[in-house]
């Protein structure tokens, strides 16, 4: 995921002296060169979910730049994919994306609080909610200079139960919520799943180091599911292994 993509310079969409086009999956990628930036985590969050069917509807919460519904369309058959983002600069940017990969026919971005989504979004139009949300919880941590950084790793814009919530309604009784959150806050992720009315499914550890423990996990959440713990992911694939 660096350098300018092979597909020809006269292609490449047009930026600002304050972007950078990057490489995800066969797309382009425009992004800030300051404030947040794509991370493995997202590319994480798309590999752990399940495979929609093509008439599946997909929704990212807090889509950024657009990169989780770029990556989804490539790895999934979804015929349509709704990225919802409040910060108006990375809509925009989401927008610009978009268009870019003559992906308008399949990807919808939409400025919005998430908060607000039940006067937009009926209860289960999606079989399939999906956020990469801020990791820090509201009122801890230290603010970064760049707003957009802020946004994206602060809870500042509605919290963790605000998040959780919002997601069953759209999900409904039968579709599926995924989720990539850091381990200290994996109890308050399954309470507020539990107080939701729903179980956790699958369980996912990711591992920056096989000698350290799990940073991040990555969760599926819905009604009627029993937890199941998956093999880890290791960033570092430990040692003597046949991984490259």
């Amino acid at each position: 995921m660096s350098g300018i993509p092979d597909k020809g310079l006269a292609k490449l969409p047009s930026i600002s002296e304050e972007e950078t086009v990057e490489e995800l999956g066969p797309y382009f990628f425009i992004q800030k060169k300051t404030g947040h930036r794509l991370t493995v985590d997202s590319v994480l969050l798309a590999d752990f979910i399940a495979s929609p069917e093509k008439s599946d509807s997909i929704i990212d919460l807090g889509t950024g730049s657009g990169a989780v519904p770029l990556l989804l369309s490539y790895k999934t058959g979804a015929g349509s994919i709704v990225g919802v983002e409040i910060d108006a600069e990375s809509a925009l940017i989401a927008k610009r994306n978009v268009v870019a990969n003559g992906l308008a026919s399949r990807i919808t971005i939409v400025e919005s609080d998430f908060r607000e989504l039940k006067g937009v979004f009926s209860e289960g139009s999606f079989p399939v909610v999906v956020s990469n949300p801020p990791y820090v919880k509201a009122g801890t941590g230290r603010l970064s200079p760049h707003r957009g950084r802020n946004a994206a790793r602060s809870e500042l814009k509605g919290n963790l139960a605000d998040l959780v919530e919002i997601s069953r309604h759209l999900a409904g009784n039968t579709g599926r919520i995924y989720f990539v959150f850091p381990v200290k806050r994996l109890f308050e992720m399954l309470g507020e799943v539990r107080k939701a009315g729903l179980n956790a499914g699958r369980l996912r550890f990711v591992h920056t180091d096989p000698k350290k423990p799990a940073k991040l996990f990555l969760i599926e959440a819905g009604r009627g599911l029993v937890l199941k713990t998956e093999e880890p992911v290791f960033l570092r694939a430990p040692a003597g292994s046949s991984r490259p």
